[in-house]
């Protein structure tokens, strides 16, 4: 039997179904979108482990990421482990400090994520990164989906940084970060909102909007037209504000929040 036939079959067992997010059971979707869904890869990550041949759907490898797969029904396995998707959509925001790697587990034995998410009731995964050296405002869901969407450079979903910086800033500099400069690796800045909120002698700090976030870009932005980060804090992201959250503290997003989410993103949430 094939594994497209197999696929619209119920999975045989005792579990009861339940589609992703509490959808109802029985809706039929994409293998590579039920991947997504469930948090296991993007869209075209999930494409990659299907032609891989690392998925399985009702014990029978597919190479087929448009297979239709019914939620609640249908056993998908990667590597052999159950994908399966979250009863429930789960939403925090977390006041990151510095120093900690935003990774579950890391292997050098550096300070990482588990200790900021213990209290959480359920798995959820960090909405893209900030590195060791930087704090601020870090998104967490178990939603596959919107995470992808958040991440992909089309969608230009707004980062809003804090940035202290050595020197004081000249104009000229600042005009360089507004329009984008040369970061390495081939890569360029894309358009920015810059805006000098104070300015000292030997410093300044700048309010910086990106669009992009490649990796590091704050950072490489700045070093590109001669200025230090002395401090880096994300104030923003999608929308939602960090506003007085504590260091180290997280929060669930409030219903507002998440309709804001629902709208830039066109996802159930």
């Amino acid at each position: 039997m094939s594994a497209d036939s197999r696929a619209r079959k119920p999975a045989a067992g005792g579990e009861a179904p339940s589609g992703p997010g509490g959808e109802p059971s029985g809706r039929r979707i994409r293998l590579n979108r039920y991947l997504a869904l469930c948090g296991a890869a993007s869209r075209r990550g999930a494409m990659a482990l299907v032609f891989a041949g690392r998925v399985q759907v009702n014990g029978e490898t597919t190479t087929d990421p448009g297979l239709l797969v019914e939620t609640g029904g249908d056993r998908v396995t990667l590597d052999g482990a159950r994908v399966r998707a979250p009863s429930r959509w789960l939403y925090y925001a977390l006041h990151k400090p510095r120093g900690v790697i935003v990774t579950s587990r890391d292997e050098q034995g550096r300070v990482d994520m588990r200790a900021l998410l213990r209290r959480l009731p359920a798995h959820v995964f960090a909405v893209g990164r900030l590195d060791r050296d930087s704090e601020g405002l870090l998104l967490l869901t178990n939603h596959g989906e919107l995470t992808e969407h958040l991440l992909h450079p089309r969608n230009r979903v707004e980062r809003v940084y804090r940035v202290k910086v050595m020197p004081a800033p000249r104009p000229g500099q600042l005009a360089r970060l507004a329009g984008g400069v040369p970061i390495g690796a081939g890569q360029v800045s894309g358009p920015a909102e810059v805006r000098l909120k104070r300015a000292l002698a030997r410093s300044g700090l700048l309010t910086i909007t990106i669009r992009e976030g490649k990796k590091r870009e704050v950072r490489r932005m700045c070093s590109r037209v001669g200025l230090r980060v002395m401090r880096l804090r994300r104030i923003a992201f999608a929308g939602i504000r960090l506003g007085e959250l504590p260091l180290g503290a997280h929060r669930p997003l409030t219903a507002e929040e998440i309709a804001q989410l629902r709208a830039l993103s066109g996802l159930a949430l």
